[in-house]
């Protein structure tokens, strides 16, 4: 009977470092381990980071790059989404300004982080949201079938000195094997911590889940000091001349050239106030 026991004993030992020995040997073969991994770049930190007095931000309704139809269909489905990864990064309290109270105050629902702004929108945004800092945002991709892709651009602004903190220009595509390895380390470090093939199927195709793993990769460069790439025109100085709503705004001319990131223009704009207003 003892010999038995001891059999089993060593027969469950063999398995188990069996098992072990084939799931090392799984890892080095697996590129959600290994890698290459995408690794965001496009993106402006001012000198001195974050300021210090940094405690709430003020966050505009999330509009469709100008002309892109399949943005457009994916503002509302993000929309929420991107209120959600911003509060859950703490790094500041958020204030949402939906259309209607943006409407209400300056009587437009939305605008570009580089539109030409309404007389006296940063003191009214200033008086009513008690925040220290404006956040514009842009959906500039979006793919919702096989291989997914999101696109963003962000641009963070002081209220009291009207400069330029943080600006990031991205486009996360689920085609290119870089971003599909990070995806994939995502949900198996985030959603699937048992390795389980159905759920990497299923999260592989999902619009919002490549959003809210592509709203972590840029919410992670806030903290940051010393960028190695920084966006090119981050101190441009020119303005727009006049104002201009999302929906009259002048469309590209080919919407699938949007969601290229080799066909977008450097969209940095001056900081709020520079412009004639």
């Amino acid at each position: 009977m003892m010999k038995s026991t001891m059999l089993q004993s060593m027969l469950a030992g063999a398995l188990f470092l069996g098992s072990l020995g084939c799931a090392q040997i799984a890892k080095r073969s697996d590129s959600s381990f290994i890698g290459p991994f995408h690794t965001v770049a496009n993106v402006y930190i001012g000198p001195d980071g974050l300021p210090a007095n940094l405690q709430r931000v003020a966050v505009m309704p999330l509009v469709p790059g100008r002309g892109n139809r399949s943005a457009e269909r994916g503002v509302p489905l993000i929309q929420q989404l991107f209120t959600e990864e911003l509060s859950r990064a703490r790094i500041f309290d958020v204030v949402t300004l939906t259309p209607d109270r943006l409407d209400t105050l300056i009587g437009l629902k939305a605008l570009y982080a580089d539109s030409r702004l309404p007389v006296e929108f940063i003191s009214k945004i200033k008086e009513e949201t008690g925040c220290q800092a404006l956040l514009f945002a842009e959906l500039t991709t979006f793919r919702a079938y096989p291989p997914v892709a999101v696109g963003w651009k962000l641009h963070l602004f002081d209220l009291e000195t009207e400069e330029l903190i943080w600006a990031a220009d991205e486009v996360f595509d689920g085609g290119q094997a870089t971003v599909a390895n990070a995806l994939r380390r995502h949900i198996r470090e985030k959603l699937s911590p048992n390795n389980a093939a159905a759920t990497h199927l299923l999260v592989l195709d999902s619009p919002r889940e490549m959003a809210r793993f592509s709203l972590g990769e840029l919410i992670g460069t806030f903290t940051q000091k010393n960028p190695k790439v920084t966006l090119k025109s981050a101190d441009s100085t020119s303005s727009r001349s006049s104002s201009e709503r999302p929906e009259e705004a002048s469309e590209t001319p080919d919407p699938a050239e949007a969601d290229s990131p080799e066909k977008q223009k450097n969209p940095t704009p001056p900081p709020p106030g520079s412009g004639a207003i």
